[in-house]
């Protein structure tokens, strides 16, 4: 987008000078911005996440939520003791989607309960906990669908400029339909729980992560991961799911599950489609060939 173009649309955004503290164009692939700040356009050659102070993407990204989804979004940042809340708008300019960001300084117009001081540590909990909540499970506590959709482009734009490995698995539970006929819905919920719990466990701390992908499907993301390196954490979670028992009311149920490893170095027109549907083929292969076991 030209200083022309965005000169334009801001002209027709003035109803909204008055009420937002700072207006800008992201492209939320490229993380490039373009600002309108008192009266000015500013194109710095910025990221769009340094206005957060954070030094990287941000995990909660709502500009690349409206981008995929086309449609309005918004969420609460705490940056430099200040409350903003932002409004994630997508539009066409040209041949192509941009998002318009609005930001409103709320700090002065937030009201808390009694019980919630005024210190700048425990609001910012309290409002990563709140954007927290959105991309949580709530039945296993691991993330889900909605962060997988936020988080997986972020990653593999992070990947595609370090030109590092990343690896997916995706796996799940073998006869998961046979759990919940035994055990019923509350035992089949309880071995989700189980289940979600040990694969969780045996990644690594620094940077990998674990989604519900649906029903009893996860998957796993593992940045920087040579392939062999992912099939071993895959071969790994497979043995112990198998040697585990799960106490459920008066039951023992014993599980075993199906992995699907795809590796690959990501470009920067990387669809993650692709690579989710990569991953998924090869659990499936995993299914056709007798499952409780490792394909990729």
């Amino acid at each position: 987008m030209n200083d022309i173009e965005a000169q334009k649309i801001f002209d027709k955004l003035k109803l909204f000078h008055k009420m937002y503290d700072m207006i800008r164009f992201v492209d939320p692939v490229k993380k490039k911005t373009v600002t309108y700040k008192k009266g000015k356009i500013q194109e710095d050659g910025i990221k769009c996440f340094d206005f957060m102070e954070t030094g990287k993407i941000c995990d909660n990204c709502i500009s690349i939520r409206a981008f995929q989804d086309d449609k309005s979004f918004v969420k609460i940042e705490y940056v430099s003791n200040k409350i903003y809340l932002i409004t994630a708008v997508p539009i066409v300019v040209g041949d192509r989607r941009v998002v318009i960001e609005l930001f409103k300084n709320a700090t002065e117009s937030m009201v808390y309960e009694n019980n919630v001081t005024n210190r700048h540590e425990e609001i910012y909990s309290l409002i990563d906990n709140m954007n927290q909540i959105a991309l949580i499970d709530s039945l296993t506590s691991v993330y889900n669908r909605r962060y997988i959709n936020e988080k997986l482009p972020i990653d593999v734009l992070n990947a595609a400029i370090t030109e590092k490995s990343y690896s997916l698995i995706m796996t799940d539970i073998d006869w998961f339909k046979h759990v919940n006929d035994n055990y019923g819905h509350l035992g089949g919920d309880e071995v989700l729980k189980v289940f979600a719990e040990m694969i969780s466990k045996l990644t690594r701390k620094d940077g990998d992560w674990v989604a519900r992908y649906g029903g009893e499907e996860f998957l796993i993301c593992l940045p920087e991961t040579e392939h062999n390196v992912a099939v071993d954490i895959a071969e790994r979670m497979r043995k112990e799911i198998e040697s585990k028992e799960i106490l459920y009311d008066e039951f023992t149920i014993k599980i075993t599950s199906s992995f699907g490893v795809y590796t690959f170095v990501p470009q920067e027109d990387t669809l993650i489609e692709d690579i989710i549907k990569k991953a998924d083929e090869n659990l499936y292969c995993a299914k056709r060939r007798g499952r409780n076991r490792v394909e990729g």
